[in-house]
């Protein structure tokens, strides 16, 4: 017996060894069914994990019970959002503010019907399917800090950006009363007690000690849960400076140069002030003329003149802080510069693999490539695949993707998204929406119902702006589908072409009025089975788009979320409605413009 607990022992502290400390603050008590929320701020980076949830820690003696807020240091703009019984029932959805830049509230009801949940008190997502009856079993509140071992999920982890800090304001919590509630749905809810965080509470809460799992590159310990200034601070920190401290200098990462711009990115977020002084970045034969911070703190725009496409240059780092205090200081670095080739169009590319004909690999996402995808796997089928001459192509598909990413000039683009639903065979089983520079492009998208399995669909976005530098694509799941290595959106291919090039100076922009809105005609009109709706902003706030029949009956939510300035697209499927005139209803904030559509069958 004593022998036993010494080799205990001896693996343990082998395990600890090396490994990074998170944290992790989990109640005593297990509760069944409520209204969970919390107010907090993420930790951003690649390869780490901020959550809310709640979770049955008697599995597997009684059956898996998880609902999960979990917020990616790589994503700024993505909320996971999921349910775990005997498998994964996921929505990546995206938001349209940076979760990492502030303070924002997270929630979820849970009951014997649906759970649902909030971001800000407004509900975003909502699952009522079969699983939702298996979650019976009362589970335990729990926030984490954490970096997984899945590069697929929550990208490359790199030690060089500790430590990281998750910061919660508050928490609080609300019992289900159907029918006899003061708080949330339908008031079926009961507000039993908020935490703020002034203290710690060891009558409701207990810190984790020396905790892993498979998965979990971390080790918990208690000394990470730090409570400080009336927040709980989750840290993430090496096996030495452990607890809430910064004592580590900002490193740089990469950095890469398109055209006179070079990006550089830090490990940490930096002191504005010496982050934007030309005289702490030198490049030899090179002139700096700007330095400019970005919005997340950790990446500067570098302005240069006399920088030759074919030569290499190494950059100096010198002088520049990190926003601790007492900040850190970077002594002095360098970093070559990455000087890549620009990609051609049109670009042509197989999001499921390797090259084939024309199409080239696809690739995951780095600072050293310009296109690739975040998060997802590669599947394959054999069956054949009709209503196309390139049946490969469509046979390997890009499953779980969250993100596609392509570096390319400020500019118009077109996309033809190319599709076949391989594994699903009945509709509402898969369904997602489809971004494209952070306005919905697609909604609801579900491959089987237009095109049945084993068809190829093919889908185009026209008319997509960029002005930063970078085509962004995200995938959002409505219906998530069983069976993990298949679900969620997915990719086999894609076309992107350039429909025109600009500067920012120079155009072209849309001049809108202060309050304005605008919902054009949509195209085509009359239409069978999609059209695309277009649509101006002039403030952002709450947008719906809602379809009626002429009678005033609702038949479909096109959208329901958060609307940025600018212009928006959203193309629709009318799936089985009827044909016959509907009237197309756009609220933002208080305004209100209508269109009439016709559907012809």
């Amino acid at each position: 017996m004593i022998k036993s607990h010494i080799i205990y022992y001896l693996l343990l502290s082998i395990l600890l060894m090396g490994a990074e400390r998170g944290a992790e603050l989990r109640t005593l008590d297990s509760l069944l069914y409520g209204k969970f929320e919390a107010r907090y701020k993420p930790a951003q980076g690649e390869g780490l994990v901020s959550s809310f949830f709640v979770y049955n820690d008697d599995y597997p003696n009684t059956p898996w019970v998880e609902i999960d807020i979990e917020l990616l240091g790589r994503f700024p703009r993505v909320v996971d959002m999921n349910t775990i019984t005997n498998t994964s029932h996921l929505r990546t959805h995206f938001n349209p503010f940076n979760t990492h830049l502030d303070f924002f509230e997270y929630g979820f009801e849970w009951t014997p019907d649906y759970v649902a949940w909030f971001i800000n008190g407004e509900e975003v997502y909502r699952q009522t399917a079969d699983h939702v009856e298996d979650l019976n079993h009362s589970a335990k509140i729990m926030m984490n800090i954490w970096n997984p071992v899945y590069d697929d999920w929550v990208g490359f982890w790199d030690d060089r950006v500790l430590p990281r800090f998750a910061y919660y304001d508050w928490v609080r919590y609300a019992s289900y009363t159907p029918g006899s509630g003061d708080t949330g749905t339908n008031n079926d809810f009961t507000h039993q007690w908020q935490d703020d965080f002034s203290e710690f509470d060891t009558t409701r809460w207990e810190k984790s000690d020396n905790h892993t799992w498979n998965g979990n590159q971390s080790i918990f310990i208690t000394e990470n849960a730090v409570f400080d200034d009336g927040y709980l601070i989750l840290c993430l920190t090496d096996d030495e400076h452990i607890g809430y401290q910064d004592q580590t200098k900002p490193y740089g990462l990469w950095a890469r140069a398109k055209g006179d711009t070079i990006t550089v990115r830090f490990s940490e977020e930096l002191d504005p002030e010496s982050s934007q002084m030309v005289n702490n970045y030198f490049i030899t034969g090179v002139s700096v003329l700007s330095a400019t911070l970005m919005p997340n703190q950790r990446t500067i725009k570098l302005n240069v003149s006399g920088l030759m496409p074919d030569s290499t240059y190494n950059l100096t780092l010198l002088g520049i802080k990190d926003d601790a205090q007492p900040p850190n200081t970077q002594l002095g670095e360098w970093l070559q510069i990455d000087m890549p080739q620009p990609l051609s169009f049109p670009l042509m590319i197989n999001n499921a693999g390797g090259g084939f004909d024309d199409y080239s690999s696809d690739q995951l996402w780095s600072s050293s490539v310009e296109y690739g995808h975040m998060n997802g796997n590669y599947q394959f089928t054999d069956e054949e695949i009709n209503n196309t001459t390139q049946e490969d192509l469509y046979r390997s598909s890009l499953n779980r993707v969250v993100s596609y990413k392509v570096r390319v000039p400020n500019g118009i683009y077109s996309t033809t998204i190319k599709l076949s639903e391989n594994y699903y065979n009945d509709g509402g089983e898969r369904s997602f929406d489809i971004f494209a520079e952070d306005s919905m492009w697609v909604s609801a998208l579900d491959v089987y119902t237009l095109a049945g399995q084993y068809n190829a669909f093919d889908t185009t976005l026209t008319g997509i702006r960029v002005d930063d530098g970078i085509l962004d694509f995200y995938f959002s799941a409505v219906d998530y589908g069983e069976g993990y290595e298949y679900a969620g959106p997915f990719l086999n291919a894609m076309v992107i072409e350039q429909d025109s090039i600009f500067s920012l100076e120079t155009g072209p922009d849309i001049i809108l009025r202060e309050g304005q809105i605008d919902i054009f005609e949509n195209y085509p009109n009359p239409f069978n089975p999609s059209t695309t709706f277009r649509y101006s902003i002039s403030n952002p706030g709450k947008s719906e788009l809602t379809l009626y029949t002429v009678t005033g009956q609702q038949v479909s939510q096109i959208i329901k979320g958060y609307s940025t300035v600018g212009n928006h697209k959203v193309v629709w499927f009318a799936g089985d409605l009827s044909c016959g005139l509907y009237i197309a209803k756009l609220v933002h904030n208080t305004d209100i413009k209508t269109k009439k559509i016709l559907l012809v069958k």
